[in-house]
């Protein structure tokens, strides 16, 4: 073991970067969150390639004194908490004083303040101070952070492409600006204004001008409570995105992650059109939730956890069920269902500038959202004796993929029977055994092939039009995205016009199910940034495959249920889904005779 020794100041800072620091989203996150405790009543943030180069966040809040200043860029200065006891009972966003010192170890960082008496600016190179002298501004902050992680290499590798970036910081200044009505805040990147938000009288107000909602995308609110714990939601039920990227959750203000929130919320109001724009805040006595369990602030964690899951579950309740007055309505893409009943939860209606009284007793009727089309997943099948027996079994190996491979394309007739069990499975006989199928791994195989065939121009892509064009929300993101990515995109055989921020699908890939839920996905997917070694084609084809391919539930007609069977083994791969998944088990007559002791 070696000696111990002491770590110098700026390599602790530099220790400590990699805690507060992951990407430019985390120093949008940290100087807005400065700015907000500084009653800052106007903001304004300025990227140039997703931050990577530069980042340049101006306030009107309060401002810093020499002598502050010199003590924001040490590690733990803070003031905003000056006991133990205050970490029991924290108002504010930031508290842990490690947020300037942690930037500026990774960065080339300016700092301009000025406390309204005396204006100051600071300049640091990798936490270095270089240069602090008199200056010239208004009362506020401006602080500009160049060439991140420009002295961490390895860092930088890992930043995401631009688009990417980008949408982890309109992620994260959308969250904090739900919490902070009362302060206009813009949000430019490489001289474009992404979005502009002035002061809100309402949360639905400033939802409806950062997503560019019209007064006839319906507003629900409700309220929930359990124990101590009061949670409201804001739901637009009709827009509606592939993942929960538009969903917030909100404690004492605060934006952080809760998987015992989002639980309920995925419950009520998830579907196969995908997750609607929805703000859960939640406001629970401070010293019953620790906002100190992570160094970036990002996630909490709550003392009765039970409570909060309960008090978000009253509140979609109120929404979907349990009202005094005949609600008729569809969460989740269901069908529409009358419910009557009473609940403590309030609910409020909104389209446009009506409402209505958010009471217990409130009178609530409206037609709610509904995906025409829609029949309930299967998701679980009581078990049994023959399903079990499959449980066990491994994906085929060599010899019996060939063995099974031969069966199918040489012996099978159309009146071959297949049994479909729970409209998930696929289950047949071969020469050898019981061949068991998974419907939507074989569909996805298929799937995937087709679509990178077309992408890589071996074969011209098969497009089926849609009756009724498919409106997908778009969000700035989204269009640069498919800026970049929209001749591939139409390619693979997805035809779409834009108009505004509507995306109208109008055809998609042969075979794909749900076409602008595979869109979404194939968005998504490229957002994220594809995994190593996996082209954008490949991506793009996996990701359209995965969620347009037949799902567990989907009825199969035994012509449907052969024709799959037949096109999936003049596949390429029939064995594996694009993830590498097995396609098909087989469960052989000697293990079936062994099974019953023969």
């Amino acid at each position: 073991m070696g000696e111990i020794r002491k770590l110098p100041d700026h390599l602790v800072n530099l220790i400590a970067a990699g805690e507060v620091v992951e990407r430019p989203a985390s120093v949008v996150k940290e100087l807005l969150e400065n700015a907000l405790d500084a009653q800052a009543s106007s903001v304004e943030i300025e990227l140039e390639a997703g931050g990577r180069k530069s980042i340049i966040i101006r306030d009107d809040g309060s401002g810093m004194t020499r002598h502050n200043l010199l003590l924001a860029i040490q590690r733990h200065a803070t003031s905003k908490i000056s006991s133990a006891s205050d970490l029991n009972d924290i108002h504010t966003l930031g508290f842990r004083g490690e947020a300037l010192p942690s930037i500026a170890s990774v960065s080339r960082m300016t700092i301009l303040t000025s406390d309204g008496e005396e204006a100051w600016k600071m300049v640091l190179t990798g936490g270095r101070l270089d240069d602090m002298s008199p200056a010239a501004r208004t009362r506020g902050t401006t602080i500009t952070v160049e060439n991140l992680f420009f002295n961490q290499p390895a860092r930088r590798r890992f930043l995401r492409t631009e688009s990417t970036e980008l949408s982890w910081i309109e992620k994260i200044v959308t969250g904090s600006s739900l919490s902070a009505l009362n302060c206009s805040i813009l949000l430019k990147h490489s001289g474009r204004t992404v979005f502009d938000l002035p002061v809100a009288d309402s949360l639905p107000s400033r939802l409806r001008c950062r997503y560019h909602l019209s007064a006839t995308d319906r507003c629900v609110e409700a309220f929930g409570k359990s124990g101590s714990t009061e949670v409201k939601l804001t739901v637009f039920p009709d827009r509606r995105w592939a993942n929960r990227r538009h969903q917030f959750i909100i404690v004492n203000g605060r934006p952080v992650t809760a998987p015992a929130a989002y639980r309920p919320l995925q419950e009520a109001f998830s579907g196969p059109a995908g997750d609607p724009l929805i703000v859960c805040r939640i406001t629970v006595a401070s010293d019953l939730v620790d906002v100190n369990a992570h160094p970036a602030k990002r996630e909490v964690r709550f003392r009765k956890p039970h409570e909060l899951e309960a008090a978000v579950r009253s509140a979609t309740l109120g929404i979907v069920q349990n009202r005094k007055e005949s609600t008729s309505f569809a969460v989740s893409g269901s069908p529409h269902v009358s419910y009557t009943g009473q609940s403590e939860a309030g609910v409020e209606y909104t389209a446009g500038e009506k409402s209505l009284p958010a009471s217990g007793s409130a009178r609530v009727s409206y037609t709610g959202y509904s995906d025409s089309g829609y029949r309930p997943e299967k998701k679980t099948v009581s078990p049994s004796l023959f399903q079990k027996a499959f449980e066990i079994q491994a994906p085929l190996d060599e010899p019996s993929r060939k063995e099974v491979a031969a069966s199918v394309n040489s012996g099978w007739g159309d009146t071959v029977e297949i049994m479909i069990v729970a409209d998930s499975w696929l289950v047949t006989q071969t020469a050898t055994g019981l061949l068991v199928v998974d419907q939507h791994a074989a569909h996805e195989r298929i799937l995937y092939e087709r679509i990178l065939d077309s992408l890589k121009g071996a074969m011209a892509a098969g497009q089926q039009r849609m009756l009724l064009p498919e409106e997908i929300s778009l969000d700035q993101q989204d269009k640069a995205l498919l800026k970049l990515y929209g001749a591939m995109i139409k390619q693979a055989g997805y035809d779409y016009t834009i108009a505004g921020d509507r995306l109208l699908l109008s055809s998609v890939p042969v075979g794909i199910k749900r076409g602008g839920e595979a869109l979404l996905e194939v968005m998504e997917s490229l957002a994220s940034g594809s995994e190593k070694n996996v082209s954008e084609a490949e991506n793009i084809a996996a990701s359209s495959a995965c969620k347009g391919a037949i799902k567990f539930g989907d009825k199969l007609s035994q012509a449907e249920a052969r024709n799959l069977f037949h096109t999936l083994f003049n596949m390429k791969d029939p064995f594996h889904c694009p993830h590498g998944r097995p396609t098909m088990i087989e469960l052989s007559f000697a293990e079936l005779e062994n099974r019953f002791g023969r």
